[in-house]
């Protein structure tokens, strides 16, 4: 199932190599609905191969705001309490974005006179 996406990376990311010498990249993000009072939504996200190079050279931080495209897959495991399902999303696309207030309020503060005397 394909998944577009805007959300807050929830950690920061690693970088890690299998045996094989495969890149993944895994974050966690949190997805939040349009009003403030919606809960968070957690997800894994993992990037493999080139594009999780891409990404730790990169380096965003964790609660950087993010466009992310990919395939949601499921990966039922044993925990403490029984089995559990955890909903990975893998990224064919990832994109750092602005919030568009944190935008409009760059570009005020651009716009403002300088306060120091020449």
């Amino acid at each position: 199932m394909k998944a577009i996406l805007k959300a807050y990376l929830a950690r920061k990311p690693e970088l890690i190599y299998t045996s094989q010498g495969v890149a993944i990249w895994k974050t966690s993000v949190a997805v939040r609905g349009r009003r403030k009072e919606d809960e968070a939504v957690f997800l894994e996200v993992l990037a493999l191969g080139g594009l999780a190079e891409a990404l730790a050279e990169m380096d965003p931080p964790k609660g950087t705001y993010a466009h992310l495209e990919g395939r949601l897959q499921t990966e039922t495991y044993e925990g403490k309490d029984g089995k559990k399902t955890r909903l990975t999303l893998v990224l064919d696309d990832f994109a750092l974005l602005v919030r568009p207030k944190k935008a409009e309020e760059a570009e005020a503060a651009e716009e403002a006179p300088s306060e120091e005397p020449f």
